[in-house]
């Protein structure tokens, strides 16, 4: 994955763009990660697995409650475990 400063990313915003459309853009800010820029397609895509993952776990909670299944997790704790899924 392709890196720059957000100010290099101002300075340079037509030649950013073109790298996106082959693959993401980090964009730093003081040293740190900050934005990832990605093509239009890549996020449509990204998106599409989040909803297909998101239909599957509700499918398996919905199936859990007809069988009596009952869970204790909180919000929080189900959608931490989401995140960290998708970052892997």
């Amino acid at each position: 994955m392709k890196t720059c400063t957000a100010n290099e990313a101002k300075q340079n915003l037509g030649r950013v763009l073109d790298t996106a459309r082959t693959g993401p853009v980090t964009i730093t800010k003081h040293g740190r990660p900050e934005f990832v820029l990605t093509s239009k397609e890549d996020c449509d895509s990204m998106a599409g697995l989040k909803y297909n993952h998101l239909k599957q776990e509700v499918t398996k909670g919905f199936d859990a409650l007809d069988r009596g299944e009952f869970s204790t997790r909180t919000f929080e704790e189900i959608m931490a475990q989401v995140k960290a899924e998708f970052k892997q």
